[in-house]
This record gives C-alpha cells, sequence and structure tokens, in this order.
C-alpha cells in the first residue's frame, strides 16, 4: 500500500502535511499511490481527483469550503490511524464522461466530479440538444451546465439548478443564461435524467467554444458535438464517521461560521 499528498499552498496545510509525512507508515508514491490525501478544500480535492482518478481518496478540510472532506482538520489524527490501520470505509460517487470533437474530427476525452460547462461567452451559443439520439430543443445562449448529484451544489447551484441528494444516480442539464422570446423557446428549467441517459450537444456553428471540465478548460477552435453521460467507474472517498448529504449541506450553506 502506498500514498501521495496533493496540498493547498497555505500555512495550515503546510502545517498537516508536515505531520502526515512523520506518522503515515505507507510508502511514499507520487506516479500510481493506491490513497491520495488531499490537504485543504474542494479545489484540492478536485484536482487530487483529476491527477489520480483511480486512487481511494481521503480529504482533510483546510480550507474554507469543504463541501466534499470526510476529514475535518480536528480530525487529522483520527485520519492517520485509519490510513495505518486500514479502518476506513469508502462511499463511491458518480462521475461524469465527456467526449467532444471539432469539425476536424479531433477526439478529446475526460471524466468531471463536478460539473461539465459548454460555453460561449463571446457571443450566442446554439446548440441542438439531443437525449439518448431523441432531438429535445435548440438552445441559444451563453452555454449549458451538466452537473452530478454531488456537483449540484457547487457551478449548478449558481445558475440556479435543483440541488440533488448524493444517493441518487442521475444528472442535471441547466442552462447558463438562455435565451427564450417570440422568436425562441427552449425548456428553460433545470433537467435531471436517470444515469442510463446520454447527452448529445451539436453546433449549429463552427465557432470558438469553451468546454469546463471541473477546474479545467478548453478551448475548441471549431466544436463540432458533444457527447456527456454517467462514467461507468466512480469515485472512491475514504471516511470514518459517515456524515449525510443534508449534514454537508448544512455545514456548508446554512450555519453561521460566526
Amino acid at each position: 500500500m502506498t500514498y501521495t499528498v496533493v496540498v493547498r499552498d497555505q500555512d495550515r496545510s503546510q502545517e498537516v502535511l508536515d505531520v502526515i509525512t512523520k506518522k503515515v507508515k505507507l510508502d511514499r508514491d507520487d506516479k500510481n499511490p493506491d490513497i491520495v490525501i488531499a490537504i485543504g478544500g474542494d479545489g484540492t480535492i478536485l484536482k487530487a481527483f483529476h491527477l489520480y482518478p483511480k486512487s481511494l481518496l481521503f480529504g482533510i478540510k483546510t480550507g474554507t469550503l469543504g463541501f466534499y472532506s470526510n476529514y475535518l482538520g480536528t480530525d487529522l489524527d483520527k485520519m492517520i490511524d485509519d490510513i495505518n490501520n486500514q479502518t476506513y470505509s469508502v462511499s463511491e460517487l458518480d462521475l461524469l464522461k465527456i467526449a467532444f470533437i471539432d469539425k476536424d474530427g479531433n477526439k478529446k476525452e475526460d471524466i468531471a466530479l463536478n460539473e461539465i460547462t459548454v460555453v460561449s461567452p463571446l457571443r450566442t451559443l446554439r446548440l441542438d440538444v439531443y437525449v439518448d439520439e431523441l432531438y429535445l430543443e435548440r438552445f441559444r445562449g451563453t452555454g449549458v451546465c451538466v452537473s452530478t448529484p454531488s456537483g449540484s451544489t457547487a457551478y449548478n447551484k449558481s445558475l440556479h439548478g435543483a440541488v440533488i441528494d448524493s444517493d441518487l444516480s442521475v444528472m442535471q442539464l441547466t442552462e447558463i443564461a438562455g435565451i427564450n422570446s417570440n422568436a425562441y423557446r427552449t425548456l428553460s428549467s433545470p433537467l435531471i435524467l436517470s444515469n442510463e441517459r446520454t447527452i448529445l450537444l451539436k453546433a449549429v456553428d463552427f465557432d470558438k467554444t469553451f468546454i469546463t471540465v471541473d477546474n479545467k478548460q478548453y478551448s475548441v477552435e471549431n466544436l463540432n458535438a458533444v457527447r456527456i453521460s454517467i462514467n461507468e467507474d466512480k469515485l472512491r472517498m475514504a471516511y470514518h464517521d459517515y456524515e449525510s448529504f443534508y449534514k454537508r449541506l448544512q455545514r456548508t450553506f446554512l450555519i453561521s461560521l460566526k
């Protein structure tokens, strides 16, 4: 069993790193670790996931937000004991997979924990939206966001999308500044789809488009199509004491820091 660490550049995170380095009894492997310890907040969790998507992830909160973190800053010794003695439990979170292609046939694939967006901030984006190859609508606006249940509390929430229980295996399609008028019509509401569905977005115009996959960004000069669905593999996260989705919502969004 091996481990590595992804750490936020912050004094408190560096202090935690020093303790972990001294007390964790596993061998260090930064290339192909069995365990990844993310020290920081949700941004550090996302970074760790994309660096090591198949590793078991331990998240300890030292940042401002820590929706994904299963260990708080006061749980450091507990986490180290769990790692050394293998006394942790494991939960699994759904991931999205994306494949997009430009007009020249160049293809790119990736996976996301939070969300995938397709946006054009400089001019109106026109996308034909299909669900399981069935045409749904022509979207006009800034873009669209597709999120997982755990990611529904991230960018999707700021778009007034629904917050979805992470025990559900679904994905959510939410508009970003959609245009609705006498001439144009879209559903104009978040659409929640089962994990068996596939979303297909076909570009009406071959223009420059930006695609984000969590905290990663791709610039596509002439987008042709985007296909999004639930990924077969899931993210595995370790925990000591189970914290329900609603407790996470409460401590992240509803309880005052005062």
